[in-house]
C-alpha cells in the first residue's frame, strides 16, 4: 500500500498493484504515465469514477464505462494497436471514456472517439482513436443518461 496526495480527494491510500501504466500517456497529458482508478463505490463500477494520476496530484480525469451508458457502442480498433498493452482477451480489457463536466450539467459530454483501454492483467493502458465515423469527441452524455432513466 502507498499514499498519494490528490487535489480533489486529499490523501488517498492505494494498492500499488492497482497502478496502471500508460507508456504514451493520455492525449493532452503525455507526461503523466501512472494512474489509479478511484471508485466512489467498488460495487457500482458503471457510474462515474476517477482516473487519478499517481505522478501529478492535480490531474484526475472523470471517466465512465461507455458500454454501460451506450449499449450499442462498438468501437473499431485495430488489434495491432492495442496489442502493445498485452493479450487481446476481451475479459482482460476494460474500456473507459473521459467525461467533460461543465457548470451546466446538460452540456456534459464524453469522448467516444478516443476511449481508454486498460489491460487488467498487465496493468497497462492506452488511449486509442476508433475508426468509427459516428463517434464524437464530445458526445452528449446528459441526454443519454436521461434516455436511460426514462427507459427504466
Amino acid at each position: 500500500m502507498m499514499k498519494i496526495n490528490t487535489k480533489h480527494f486529499g490523501e488517498v491510500e492505494i494498492d500499488e498493484e492497482r497502478i496502471v501504466v500508460f507508456e504514451q500517456g493520455i492525449f493532452g497529458f503525455e507526461d503523466s504515465k501512472r494512474y489509479v482508478m478511484l471508485y466512489e463505490d467498488e460495487d457500482t463500477k458503471n457510474g462515474l469514477c476517477w482516473m487519478q494520476s499517481v505522478d501529478d496530484e492535480g490531474l484526475s480525469l472523470p471517466v465512465i464505462n461507455p458500454m454501460f451508458w451506450f449499449p450499442d457502442y462498438s468501437p473499431e480498433v485495430a488489434d495491432e494497436q492495442i496489442a502493445r498493452i498485452g493479450a487481446l482477451k476481451e475479459e482482460d480489457l476494460n474500456l473507459f471514456s473521459v467525461v467533460v463536466i461543465t457548470d451546466n450539467i446538460e452540456s456534459m459530454t464524453t469522448n467516444l472517439k478516443a476511449p481508454i483501454v486498460i489491460n487488467i492483467q498487465t496493468k497497462k493502458g492506452m488511449q486509442v482513436i476508433v475508426a468509427n465515423e459516428e463517434y464524437e469527441i464530445k458526445h452528449n452524455l446528459y441526454e443519454q443518461m436521461k434516455l436511460m432513466k426514462a427507459g427504466e
